[in-house]
């Protein structure tokens, strides 16, 4: 038991260490530029021992800040890149940024005397100013080692061995189209909607701030905070069933599409019921008196007297006259469907709670179509409910 109590406390202090340390601020350490006019092979690997035993320190991570990743860059490729004239603080904290950077080192060096002198300085990227700045002097002669070792002394020299200021936390107002809900922080419940409303305290960081609600889609929005500052962030929830895109945006292509169907039904319909009678017409004149009471119901019956030139003609007439049926029947189907699809485009608003919408039927719901058949006629009778 006592050892157990001594290993849950040992995983205790290495959680908060790790986290204490991924809460550190990212440093950039650009590599240090050569100056003046003696650029040799000498001076460029006195800069490059410089630059790299700065960058060693930094990653050992026992300082305020932890190294930015994928910040191994040069001072001199960083200013061409960003068109800088000098390392004006403007500038340069623009580069920190776009490294991910909150702090930036960066400096130059060049030839004094039989050794070399370097100025280096410490840019704090958000508020564009210098914070600090030294100078350091290598000997003539010295080893890649002692160089290292004099920009490790400079490091810290530079920021310090105490430990990273915390940022203060930052405010989230969350605003939502819907009275409860939950509210998410990185897939994990923080806080609960009241009246549409909640609040959120965050420290700095990037964040997925996301609601749900019964009824709605949920909606999720990424957020970054910066140490101390307020935010407001809005959230519309669609119902469930509905697209997440613009309202209408699924109902207008179906308006379209049922509509259109139900325009090529009726011509059809128009065009049989013509062709239909032009066949019948012809039977008739044929037969003469025979042929006055021919109607679609004595389709399936055989024409007393008439020739088979009579009969094709009479055949003819009964399959126009059932297309012409049909497709009447599909018309007023696809004809309904365009109303109740036109209205949802055009005219349909979401309700602004789900209790609201629940109780609401849709025009679709108050529509009943029931066909037909008889020996008679054929068609569909169309129930619309207020």
């Amino acid at each position: 038991m006592k050892h157990a109590a001594i290993l849950a406390l040992a995983v205790l202090f290495l959680a908060v260490g790790a986290r204490t340390a991924a809460a550190k601020p990212k440093v950039a350490i650009l590599g240090i530029e050569v100056t003046g006019g003696a650029i040799d092979q000498a001076s460029t690997g006195a800069a490059h021992d410089l630059t790299e035993g700065l960058r060693t320190k930094a990653k050992q991570g026992n300082g305020p800040f932890q190294l930015a990743p994928n910040s191994d860059r040069e001072l001199i490729d960083e200013k061409v890149l960003k068109n800088c004239d000098s390392e004006g603080p403007l500038c340069m904290s623009d580069i920190g940024k776009d490294i991910g950077a909150d702090v930036l080192i960066y400096g130059q060096l060049a030839k004094a005397g039989d050794g070399y002198s370097a100025k280096l300085l410490v840019l704090d990227v958000k508020n564009r100013s210098k914070d600090k700045e030294l100078a350091v002097r290598i000997p003539g002669g010295a080893s890649s080692d002692a160089v290292r070792a004099l920009a490790k002394k400079a490091y810290t020299d530079l920021v310090g061995g105490g430990a990273a200021p915390v940022a203060a936390p930052g405010t989230v107002q969350i605003e939502a189209n819907v009275d409860d809900g939950t509210v998410f922080v990185d897939d994990e419940q923080k806080e609960t909607l009241r009246g549409g409303k909640a609040t959120l305290q965050l420290a700095e960081g990037r964040y997925r701030v996301a609601v749900e609600s019964p009824g709605r889609r949920r909606k999720e929005i990424a957020v970054t905070i910066t140490g101390g500052e307020s935010l407001s962030e809005s959230f519309e929830l669609a119902m469930r069933g509905e697209g997440g895109g613009k309202p209408g945006s699924f109902w207008k292509p179906a308006f379209g599409v049922t509509l259109g169907l139900a325009a090529v039904l009726a011509g059809v319909s128009m065009y049989e019921w013509l062709r239909s009678g032009t066949e019948i017409d012809q039977v008739k004149t044929a037969t003469n008196a025979k042929g006055d009471g021919l109607t679609e119901s004595s389709c399936p019956n055989d024409i007393i007297g008439a020739t088979d030139a009579d009969s094709t003609h009479f055949d003819n007439a009964c399959r126009a006259r059932k297309v012409e049926i049909y497709a009447a029947i599909g018309a007023a189907v696809f004809g309904v469907a365009a109303v109740g699809t036109g209205y949802m485009a055009f005219f349909h608003k979401s309700s602004e709670s789900a209790t609201k919408t629940s109780a609401r039927k849709s025009l679709l719901d108050r529509i009943a179509i029931t066909p037909v058949f008889s020996s008679d006629h054929q068609g569909a009778v169309v129930d619309l409910s207020w």
